[in-house]
């Protein structure tokens, strides 16, 4: 029997951060979920959450290769990063390795209308979608979409 695919969830300092154990569950039967929120995703995750985040920069991740990788909330500061190419968190890390290696890495910002209206956001989301990124629209006024993020990870499955 083969084994699930590889997902890496990055959960970004965002409030639906926190669903983002609840969602990694529904995947169970058909994914692999491994939780990779950036450091200030981590606060809004519980303490007895499991996670992969930072480590030592000699240490090895102990991460599997991904089959695809969710953003998902993208707060505007993780979607400029890595539009600009900066890796410098394992999260970040973890998105910009798989944009790198053709790996389908779903994007789902989350932020406000003035960070949104920002210069740089716009052609940052062009760069990403430019690359092949599949970028998912979010409201904050409306739930965060968990189930376009799904349905999205089913046309992602290897």
């Amino acid at each position: 029997m083969a084994e699930r695919p590889v997902v890496h969830l990055v959960g970004c300092g965002s409030r639906p951060t926190r669903d983002l154990p609840a969602f990694a569950a529904t995947l169970d039967a058909g994914w692999a979920p491994y939780l990779v929120p950036t450091p200030v995703g981590l606060r809004f995750l519980d303490a007895g959450t499991a996670v992969h985040s930072e480590s030592a920069p000699d240490d090895p991740v102990e991460l599997p290769q991904a089959d695809a990788v969710v953003v998902a909330p993208a707060t505007y500061n993780t979607v400029v990063k890595l539009a600009a190419g900066i890796a410098d968190t394992l999260a970040l890390s973890v998105a910009a390795d798989a944009i790198g290696g053709g790996t389908p890495v779903i994007v789902v910002p989350w932020t406000n209308d003035r960070l949104a209206a920002h210069p740089v956001f716009a052609p940052a989301v062009e760069t990403l979608r430019g690359w092949g990124v599949r970028l998912l629209a979010a409201d904050q006024a409306e739930p965060f979409p968990w189930a376009a993020v799904r349905e999205a990870l089913v046309s992602a499955r290897p």
